[in-house]
């Protein structure tokens, strides 16, 4: 059993040296030059910190991104990737958060990381050349146990502040093979990346990637903005393997670029993040009938995924599609309908927060007896007469009205499967149901479709035709942003 994931990356470039690890439309790396620049990296950094000491990398998505978290595991630390581009304001309260050791950033990002660093040193990857000093990344090894943490990825916090789950190696071998064997990847597979690497969606691609010496191509933003460029990189790139978000299959499927055969070489297709609409799901087995369709879904709060449920079965477009069951080494409640999490895959907690941390990760109360956290998610699930998990939306954006509970999920998942709608959402605002979507439905299409699916008290109120709709980071629907969009464009001056 190995306790360190860099492990995977010394038997990739013994085993395949030469093969392509991580490449872009800007340069690639093989496993080889993966490694190497890994090790210099690493030892760099391991002259400036301590061992477990939290670095910033402050860099484009690319390969020598990739590298430069490697090269914080060698120096037996851990990273905390951020988009260069991200506001500066959200830059500093993640700093606040983790008080690095250590930024690493690029040469085009000395100004902002000196600006945000704060009292950690400042490391420019273009200037961290030099030996590879073995012995001192010997000696961190050594240092090493399969609990010390991997990385800190950074999600939203309900009070403005921004918390840092924190992950640790243990968590994520174990999640690494489990889907390894579990997804069927076969070695040398190739995937095409969509996630940002302070997304955990991004994990998967990651280190499957490595763990079956296979291949990573980061498709580039812009490619995202026209499906077509899109598919044709799908194609070029010789993908086999995709793990995107909802919204991302989505807009590929309705643009209407896809035929059947059209991708020969792409045999799976995973996703997680969102609830994928059955409508979409469809759109994609009429072109690839014979790919492997995967649903999974974790929160942040665990290592990338907790269920999964490989389609088996056909599904109507207004149908709710399964989260399935836990993955192994994973135990799933349902505490008053809220699915809670216990197993491997935990967080030890928000890093440096623990107020926060006692908050949402409590004691288990099926084993009162010993010391053991379940993470309440703020999900609601229950299990449908085939034994499969169902995801039913957000705690809270369960409803109720005129003595009735309303679930918003299920009118948003009925709202996606009209036709002509290509993306729609829902949420309660001023005693009101409001549905927003953007596709050529009219809206008196949207309402006849909702009225033939719908009781009359679960009809949305108000229906906002809107052109685009705001996307996170990670591709996801922005819905504050989305709602802060819709309040000024209603407010009455």
């Amino acid at each position: 059993m190995i306790r360190n994931i860099l492990d995977w990356l010394e038997a990739a470039a013994e085993c395949t040296p030469n093969r392509t690890a991580y490449d872009s439309p800007e340069g690639k790396r093989t496993w080889q030059e993966v490694l190497n620049q890994a090790k210099r990296i690493g030892t760099w950094i391991a002259r400036k910190v301590s061992a477990q000491s939290p670095v910033l990398i402050l860099m484009d998505k690319s390969p020598d991104c990739i590298t430069a978290m490697f090269g914080s595991v060698y120096a037996g630390c851990f990273y905390t990737p951020l988009d260069g581009t991200m506001p500066e304001a959200r830059m500093k309260l993640v700093v606040n958060v983790l008080c690095p050791g250590l930024v690493v950033c690029q040469e085009k990002y000395r100004q902002v990381a000196g600006e945000v660093a704060g009292g950690a040193g400042l490391c420019v990857l273009e200037e961290m050349d030099g030996e590879i000093d073995e012995e001192i990344l010997i000696k961190r090894r050594r240092q090493h146990i399969d609990n010390d943490l991997l990385y800190v990825l950074f999600t939203s916090g309900s009070t403005g502040i921004p918390k840092g789950v924190s992950i640790t190696h243990r968590s994520v071998i174990d999640f690494i093979e489990w889907a390894c064997c579990a997804l069927r990847l076969p070695d040398g597979v190739r995937f095409a990346s969509q996630a940002p690497f302070y997304f955990d969606n991004s994990v998967l691609d990651i280190y499957c990637a490595m763990r079956m010496k296979g291949s990573l191509f980061l498709v580039s933003k812009s490619d995202f903005l026209f499906p077509r460029r899109l598919a044709l990189t799908l194609k070029e790139q010789h993908i086999d393997t995709i793990f995107w978000v909802p919204s991302a299959l989505t807009a590929l499927a309705n643009a209407e670029v896809l035929g059947k055969g059209d991708l020969p070489e792409l045999k799976r297709v995973f996703f997680c993040g969102e609830v994928m609409p059955c409508r979409t799901l469809n759109l994609w087995k009429k072109v690839l009938p014979d790919a492997d369709y995967v649903n999974m879904y974790g929160p942040t709060e665990i290592t990338d995924v907790c269920t999964w449920y490989r389609v088996d079965r056909e599904f109507s477009d207004t149908d709710a599609l399964p989260i399935g069951s836990p993955c192994k080494n994973t135990r799933i409640y349902l505490l008053e309908g809220e699915l809670c999490v216990s197993g491997t895959c935990l967080s030890p907690g928000y890093y440096n927060d623990p107020e926060k941390t006692e908050a949402a990760f409590i004691q288990n109360p099926m084993r009162k007896q010993i010391k053991e956290k379940i993470y309440k998610t703020g999900d609601l699930a229950e299990y449908n007469s085939c034994g499969e998990l169902m995801f039913l939306g957000r705690k809270d954006s369960q409803i109720k009205r005129n003595g009735y509970r309303i679930e918003l999920g299920e009118i948003e998942c009925l709202l996606n499967a009209v036709e002509k709608v290509v993306l729609g959402c829902c949420w309660y605002e001023k005693e009101q149901i409001v549905a927003a979507y953007t596709g050529e439905a009219s809206e008196k299409e949207v309402k006849a479709a909702l009225k033939r699916a719908l009781p009359r008290y679960m009809l949305p109120d108000r229906f906002l035709h809107r052109e685009s709709m705001p996307r996170t980071g990670s591709g996801k629907i922005d819905r504050l942003a989305l709602k802060r969009e819709v309040e000024n464009e209603y407010s009455v001056f």
